[in-house]
């Protein structure tokens, strides 16, 4: 049978977040690819160990055992794609076949991230969607399939491309395990070079030397943890690599020109700062601290307050209009959060950078912002009258609805966006404590559902957002109330249906936009006003 007569079929498709091994080894009936989306690991096939980072993929034979753990302080994130083969058989039947690989290994896709989570985002959709994602499944797998083709026939010319390939590879294990120790003889060894080829290669590629761009890495991590966090001199240098305080303080004072001791003393008192992420400016307004310059997004808040504000970008850092700024601190999101990461490796040359994992919980975020700024106190009164808030409110509205689900949603372009336990969710079913549909109980962010899936979810009362103009709101009001299925949905027959409007007031994950929802959703509930 030839390889053009077989037909493949994705069949399954998960996104799978992890920080610690996973449960034990693995096996599917199925053939797998595994993708890996962000941080850094080894994966054992076989009993054959891989390491692998973002952009890596890897081909699995049915009933191969694996397993995958994380390597680092960043969780790995991997999509899981299970799918079938079939081909034809002489009589025209099509029959299932298992296509055993001849050695199970990583290869490098930079475009299979994206593909995999656009694959995710509509695969729990209708019948279309799923055919939009088996057709997105196909140029992944294809694209796969042609990269293994290359490196098994890879001709001369092509080695400087591998070798620049395994130059980065090792960049991202520096990023992922500085804490450990690494040797230029470790890191040439994953390369596969020699020591004296990989150092050149390394500092022809990158402008520096391994152990010189390692130390950066350090320095970068220990300035986060000087700034954010409450250790000693002595823990920060051994939390990131260095096993001597004195030796670290003269290595952090080259890159930086300050001692540890200065730094912290110099930069929690700036007052020219710069916030590179639109939630971590919210946790700056909370702190009663007007950021000197901030991205800016109209569709999201917090725009309010802002209005003496250097604007820095729309959604994305503007590195020009940054370095203009001059400023004397960059709160940021971590590299990897941004659309352009190498971008955010640049921050550190305009001005010392808070690094704040956005992985993190938001209390977290405002505490380590508030640390950074000298806010500490302020924070932790923040947080202290929020959580009085939040217990108030609690009592009130579960005496008013019981243990009754609820849900929150925004509806746009005919579909609903109904969001799970982060973000939204986490006021309603962290902070107020209530009951969460069980059919979102796996669901992190959000989840797409049409109107005909969204009667099948048990939800008792339903927050909706629709748009802040009042002609388009009510367009979209007539569009849900005359739809054949409306009715059918329970928390419509109850009269618990809520119409927020639009939701930037409200969506960002930040403390102050926390704060709103909570208020705003203790007075909903009081009052009950609902449209049907």
């Amino acid at each position: 049978m030839k390889e053009t007569d077989r037909l493949y079929s994705l069949i399954g498709m998960q996104t799978v977040h992890t920080d610690v091994t996973m449960r034990g080894l693995q096996q599917s009936d199925h053939h797998m690819l595994i993708v890996i989306t962000k941080g850094s690991g080894e994966l054992v096939v076989n009993g054959q160990p891989l390491a692998v980072h973002p952009a890596h993929v890897l081909v699995l034979s049915p009933r191969a055992s694996w397993r995958i753990d994380a390597r680092g302080n960043q969780p790995l994130v991997y999509n899981q794609l299970e799918f079938e083969i079939y081909a034809e058989s002489e009589d025209g039947v099509l029959r299932r076949e298992s296509e055993r690989e001849e050695e199970e290994r990583a290869v490098s896709l930079p475009e299979a991230p994206q593909l995999a989570r656009r694959i995710s985002s509509i695969w729990d959709g209708n019948r279309w969607d799923r055919m939009q994602a088996n057709i997105c499944f196909q140029e992944l797998l294809l694209a796969v399939r042609k990269r293994l083709e290359l490196e098994q026939n890879s001709e001369p010319e092509q080695h400087y491309d591998q070798a620049h390939e395994s130059i980065q590879l090792t960049k991202l294990h520096m990023n992922a395990h500085f804490h450990n120790s690494l040797t230029r003889e470790l890191l040439a060894a994953m390369a596969g070079m020699s020591v004296a080829h990989y150092s050149r290669l390394f500092k022809r590629i990158v402008g520096q030397g391994p152990m010189e761009y390692l130390n950066e890495v350090r320095i970068a991590h220990a300035g986060d943890l000087l700034l954010g966090t409450e250790r000693t001199i002595r823990e920060t240098a051994n939390r990131v690599g260095y096993q001597d305080e004195f030796y670290f303080s003269r290595k952090f004072k080259a890159v930086t020109g300050f001692s540890p001791t200065v730094y912290m003393k110099k930069h929690r008192m700036s007052s020219r700062i710069a916030s590179a992420a639109i939630p971590y400016t919210g946790h700056l307004l909370a702190l009663g601290m007007q950021p000197f310059a901030a991205l800016v997004n109209p569709s999201q808040e917090p725009n309010a307050g802002l209005q003496a504000t250097m604007e820095v970008g729309y959604g994305q850092p503007d590195l020009d209009r940054l370095l203009l700024a001059r400023p004397e601190l960059i709160i940021s999101f971590e590299r990897g959060d941004y659309a352009e990461p190498d971008k955010a490796d640049l921050f550190r040359h305009i001005a010392p950078t808070c690094t704040v994992p956005f992985h993190g919980e938001w209390r977290d975020h405002l505490r380590i912002i508030g640390r950074a700024v000298n806010r500490t106190e302020a924070a932790e009164l923040w947080l202290e009258q929020y959580e009085t808030l939040a217990e108030r409110s609690r009592a009130a509205v579960r005496e008013k609805i019981g243990d009754r689900t609820v849900a929150v949603a925004q509806f746009e372009a005919g579909r609903f966006q109904l969001f799970g336990s982060r973000n939204l969710g986490t006021v309603l079913y962290r902070d107020l404590q209530l009951t969460m549909p069980s059919q979102l109980n796996e669901v992190s962010h959000s989840r797409m559902v049409t109107i005909e899936q969204l009667v099948e979810y048990d939800i008792d009362h339903l927050i909706l957002f629709t748009a802040s103009e009042v002609q388009q709101r009510e367009a979209l009001r007539h569009a849900l109330t005359t739809h054949s299925v409306w009715r059918e949905l329970k928390a419509v027959n109850s009269g618990h249906i809520y119409d927020l409007g639009a939701s930037r007031n409200y969506s960002c994950y930040t403390s102050v936009s926390h704060d709103l929802f909570l208020r705003r959703m203790t007075e909903l509930f009081m009052s009950q006003m609902s449209m049907r």
